[in-house]
């Protein structure tokens, strides 16, 4: 993903987000999804 990908992504993420409680929920949400993609992306490769 590019800068100017990430960046279009958290301007459109960031129309939803009305408090700061739901910063806090995106941010959590994107960083345990992240951090599951980088782990199944180590175990594939462990497995090919």
């Amino acid at each position: 993903m590019t800068k100017q990908e990430l960046e279009a992504f958290a301007k459109e993420a960031a129309k939803g987000l009305k408090s700061q409680q739901d910063l806090l929920d995106f941010s959590q949400m994107l960083t345990k999804i992240t951090v599951e993609a980088a782990l199944n992306a180590e175990l594939d490769d462990n497995l090919l």
